[in-house]
């Protein structure tokens, strides 16, 4: 396999600087395609949402993780390989386009993602698999593997794993429809867009936020680790996330966004209980902005509340979880009440208190 290519001043992989752009108003953007947004977020806070989403319903939600995430991949693909590449590769360079795609998802922090074998010979019995080490999130991995085979094939495909080893896992691609319950109710969100003011230092190059070349990419490993913490983070698509919490919710109804926001918050305040409690300074409006969560406009904090508006808000539950656990961690609570609201213009206003 080719290596990845990096940019000579700041060492991140070029498919991530120029594939990716970190706007000024809190989002990151496809450049290709801009009204797809992504994000670089900590993939082990969606593992523990779906997790706990899961005990709390009953129920497992990974038909509806893969088929939400499986969509939006595939659009990825197709915007970032043009069509009549696409369909060349088809017949011809298959193989080529498979292993590209392969360095791509190491570049974006999906873990050490091998091509298999395949089977092409355009009947049902065709299939592909692909080998992954330490990978960042089963059920989004799985996802993101089924929408780019998909994109590549031009044929409905299902997906499964199969754990090989000690971090080790095949995925197994084979053609076929994947029906869902929940499909109706699958449907993406057109995001906002409004202009935003926030500076950020570049790389002189390669033009990504300092912020982001900070982070460690190991590339024969497949991952982004935070410098200091060593927490793993990834760039992915949102509008996949927020598709499968909108379909849950129309599905199952009130219950989700409580345990999300939930499920979020009770991540938060495990994962980042010493680090908030040991005082460490945080530019919250830089931290949630080269994630691409959206642009803080607003944040106003004492003792009793604090009030925050986030302009271009993505994940939004997630948001007021996040928001509500580092509120009842610098405030020493153990509970807390919260008010959102989320305009239609994408506006995110919460309103956060302690008790009594």
């Amino acid at each position: 396999m080719a290596k990845i290519r990096v940019c000579k001043e700041c060492g991140v992989p070029l498919m991530v600087s120029k594939g990716q752009t970190w706007k000024d108003n809190g989002t990151i953007v496809q450049t290709k395609d801009p009204d797809h947004r992504m994000s670089f977020f900590e993939p082990e806070m969606l593992n523990g949402i779906f997790s706990r989403l899961e005990g709390i319903l009953g129920v497992p939600i990974d038909k509806i993780v893969t088929e939400s995430k499986g969509n939006e991949a595939k659009e990825y693909v197709e915007k970032l390989v043009p069509s009549l590449a696409l369909k060349v590769a088809r017949h011809v360079g298959i193989d080529l386009l498979k292993d590209n795609l392969s360095r791509n998802g190491r570049a974006l922090g999906f873990g050490d993602i091998t091509a298999g074998d395949r089977r092409r010979k355009g009947d049902g019995d065709d299939y592909v698999t692909l080998r992954v080490r330490n990978p960042h999130s089963l059920l989004i991995l799985q996802a993101e593997m089924l929408g780019a085979w998909e994109a590549i094939d031009g044929r409905d495909s299902n997906i499964r794993y199969e754990q090989i080893g000690d971090e080790e896992y095949l995925f197994i691609t084979s053609v076929g429809p994947h029906p869902i319950e929940l499909r109706e109710h699958l449907k993406f969100r057109t995001y906002s867009a409004k202009p935003g003011d926030i500076n950020y230092d570049r790389c002189s190059t390669c033009g990504i936020p300092l912020k982001v070349a900070q982070y460690r990419w190991n590339l024969d490993e497949g991952t982004i680790t935070h410098p200091s913490t060593g927490t793993r983070v990834a760039v992915t698509g949102v509008k996949g996330i927020d598709a499968i919490l909108d379909a849950l919710e129309a599905e199952l109804g009130d219950a989700i966004p409580p345990a999300v926001i939930d499920a979020q918050k009770s991540h938060m305040k495990e994962s980042m209980g010493d680090y908030i409690s040991q005082g460490e300074n945080t530019d919250y409006r830089t931290a949630i902005a080269f994630r691409g969560l959206g642009n803080l406009t607003r944040f106003e904090v004492t003792p009793a509340r604090l009030s925050v508006t986030l302009e271009n808000a993505c994940m939004h539950l997630m948001m007021v979880g996040m928001t509500q656990a580092l509120f009842e961690l610098a405030m020493h609570l153990d509970a807390s009440t919260c008010e959102y609201e989320l305009t239609a213009d994408g506006d995110l206003n919460l309103e956060i208190s302690a008790p009594g």
